[in-house]
């Protein structure tokens, strides 16, 4: 081993030596050998003399000139191209006649029609956007049934019982005719100083302004009286009730104008470019116990048709018929318990509808009206000059609308009214005809459904979309990809996006409202509104109950106030306001000082209360800072105070009586009695 070692270290140093002078030899022998095969090789024979040759021949190729009848020869010698003499074949052609009906087809591809004959496709239909759902509970007037599902008529001598019960008592306290207004109602008045008395006329402007656009959703740009059904049906007049429901009203709006232009595009026809609008389609999801969403599931609208199909009135609709497409708007039943909330879309309704006339300062005048700090406040003053301007507009010039369509035949005569506005739309006649459906050119339109189906304590989300008439239904003249939709009588559009949440509250439901301290008798309690629907009758009706842990929520009530929906104004009944869950545990409430360093009072702790569900066994958590803002419950508690206070005035519609509605059809009279009953 000791040998090796030695016999290495002798190589290596032999290579460090040597190493070099080795690697330099051999780059020699290369650098030799290269040397030697260039000079094997033998030298190039081009010369300078060579390329000025070929310079000169090409030059003398590119300059010399050949005529054409020389290449045409050769062509015709070498390559055998011959002319043809295409010109005089031409000519030959033109004198062959053609007959169309030589080229004509077995069937026509077209059906004529008198300025059309082009080719139909099929409207692209769009979904319907800016979905809104929101619950409500009430009671509903409707025709009462028998045990077979049928009307019953109104016995001899029941018509005015029929009366009272859709109207109410008309009798009301002479003070409480114009009280809204701010006239007489002096006893309410009485010992309060003026900040008092323009402190609580503040917040009933308010309050009014907040019921005014209940029923709107959507951003923005009352009610007023029922249209109530004649029943001409025969066995008729029938009996009439009020029942319970509960429901979630689904609103939105269609993209009329697309809708418009995709017709114009698709059937070539302005004047027949309308959707018929047939129905709307629902569809809604279920938040399932897991946390997970159920499959899409349709709503059953033969349900809701019973409802919807069964009603004595309906309430007036706040937006103008032309954004209410038939079809695709569910009427509004006429309440006589509670109020419809957020049904109209506020951007489609008129300013005039959703606002309440400015109340200017008192200035005197108008003694026998009493114009005072009690009077009315300019009120007057304020509705005659917003009745003025609504007469003005709808009589300005002498024409309204049938004014001015009558202006307009009196210039033209039917006739050629009806020429003239065919005129306007090019000219084009056509053997089809438009139809009696609705129609309109607004951009925007309205959409609404009613889902009475709804299930208390359950959760949902929806989806909508547009079923429209097919225009193109057993035709023949449409393109072949339209061929196989012109089978379907009914084209259906594409689903909308789903809405966010909503859920419909229990029957009885507790909200966490604030607490009692502590005293030396109990413990911590939790101050409760407990919210009972009742459906039966459709009141929703709102009570305060401490309870702490341990105790259960709510108790029976033998005598509760309640409104009458007979308008006999205020009556108590016994309700169960017993919520059945147990407070387990409470946090919360008392005052909490602000950390150092920062300026202030100190501010309110939010109660916070654990509650034991008896269904379920499950555990829920709820919270003052929730429940006080919550805008289910604010609804519910405000509709109810307002319906106390008008329980003894005539219910005209689900807003009860009102100042509006008075107002106007009295300064309506006032008006048309100044101006020679014009209108």
């Amino acid at each position: 081993m000791a040998n090796a070692n030695a016999v290495v270290e002798k190589l290596a140093g032999v290579g460090l030596r040597h190493g070099e002078k080795a690697g330099v030899a051999i780059a020699m022998m290369v650098f030799l050998v290269c040397v030697g095969m260039a000079f094997s090789r033998p030298t190039i024979a081009t010369t300078p003399e060579k390329v000025k040759q070929a310079a000169q021949a090409s030059k003398s190729n590119l300059d010399r000139r050949e005529e054409r009848d020389a290449i045409i020869k050769r062509l015709e010698e070498k390559e055998q191209i011959v002319p043809t003499n295409f010109a005089r074949a031409v000519e030959e052609q033109i004198k062959v006649q053609l007959v169309a009906d030589t080229y004509k087809p077995q069937r026509d591809w077209v059906t004529p029609e008198p300025g059309a004959g082009l080719i139909r496709d099929t409207p692209k239909l769009i979904a319907p956007s800016e979905l809104y759902a929101y619950p409500g509970r009430g009671g509903l007037l409707m025709f009462a049934l028998d045990s077979e599902g049928n009307r019953i008529p109104l016995k001899e001598g029941e018509e005015e019982e029929k009366k009272t019960q859709r109207y109410g008592n008309t009798k009301r306290p002479r003070s409480a005719g114009m009280g809204g207004m701010g006239m007489g109602n002096t006893r309410k008045k009485r010992g309060k100083s003026r900040d008092e008395i323009a402190r609580e006329e503040k917040e009933d402007r308010a309050r009014r302004e907040r019921e005014l656009k209940a029923g709107l959703a959507g951003d923005s740009t009352g009610r007023e009286t029922p249209k109530e059904e004649t029943e001409k049906e025969e066995g008729g007049p029938f009996k009439q009730t009020t029942k319970g429901y509960r429901w979630v009203a689904i609103t939105g709006t269609i993209d009329h104008g697309q809708m418009l232009a995709n017709y114009r595009q698709a059937l070539k026809n302005p004047a027949i470019a309308h959707p018929n609008y047939v129905r709307l389609d629902l569809e809604r999801r279920t938040l399932q116990p897991d946390g997970t969403w159920s499959d899409w599931q349709k709503v059953e609208a033969d349900k809701n048709l019973d409802v919807l199909d069964n009603l004595p009135a309906n309430e007036e609709e706040m937006a103008p018929k032309e954004v209410l497409p038939d079809g695709l708007v569910d009427p509004l039943p006429f309440l006589n318990a509670g109020l419809w909330e957020k049904v109209h879309i506020a951007s489609l309704v008129p300013k005039e509808k959703t606002e309440l006339p400015e109340e200017p300062k008192a200035q005197g005048g108008m003694g026998m009206m009493g114009m005072g700090a009690g009077g009315m406040r300019g009120g007057m003053g304020a509705m005659m000059q917003q009745q003025m301007a609504q007469m003005s507009r709808q009589n300005q010039g002498g024409m309204g609308e049938g004014g001015m369509r009558r202006g307009m035949m009196g210039m033209m005569g039917e006739g050629g009214m009806r020429r003239g506005m065919m005129g306007m739309t090019g000219g084009m006649a056509s053997s089809e005809t438009v139809g009696s459906f609705w129609k309109s050119e607004e951009k925007r339109v309205m959409i609404r459904a009613l889902d009475f189906t709804v299930e208390p304590d359950k959760t949902y989300r929806y989806r909508a979309r547009i079923v429209v008439a097919n225009p193109n239904f057993g035709r023949e003249d449409v393109s072949p990809q339209a061929a196989l939709d012109a089978k379907k009588k009914f084209l259906e559009g594409p689903w909308s996006k789903e809405t966010d949440v909503v859920t419909m509250p229990p029957d009885v439901e507790p909200y966490a409202m604030g607490t009692l301290p502590a005293s030396p008798r109990s413990d911590t309690k939790v101050n409760f509104q407990v919210i009972r629907f009742n459906p039966g009758d459709g009141w929703t009706v709102p009570h305060r109950f401490d309870a702490g842990v341990g105790e259960v929520i709510g108790e029976f009530r033998s005598s509760e106030e309640v409104p009458s929906s007979e308008g006999k104004g205020k009556q108590r009944v016994p309700i169960d306001f017993n919520s059945r869950q147990i407070v387990l545990d409470v946090s919360g409430g008392g005052l909490q000082n602000l950390p150092s360093g920062m300026a202030g009072p100190s501010i309110e702790r939010p109660a916070w209360a654990a509650l034991l569900r008896p269904d379920t066994g499950a555990m829920v958590v709820h919270s003052q800072a929730d429940d006080v803002v919550n805008e289910v419950r604010q609804d519910i508690e405000s509709n109810f105070r307002h319906e106390l206070e008008q329980s003894g005035k005539k219910r005209e519609n689900s807003r009860g009586s009102g100042y509006g509605g008075m107002m106007q059809g009295m300064m309506g009279g006032m008006m048309r009695g100044m101006m020679g009953g014009r209108r």
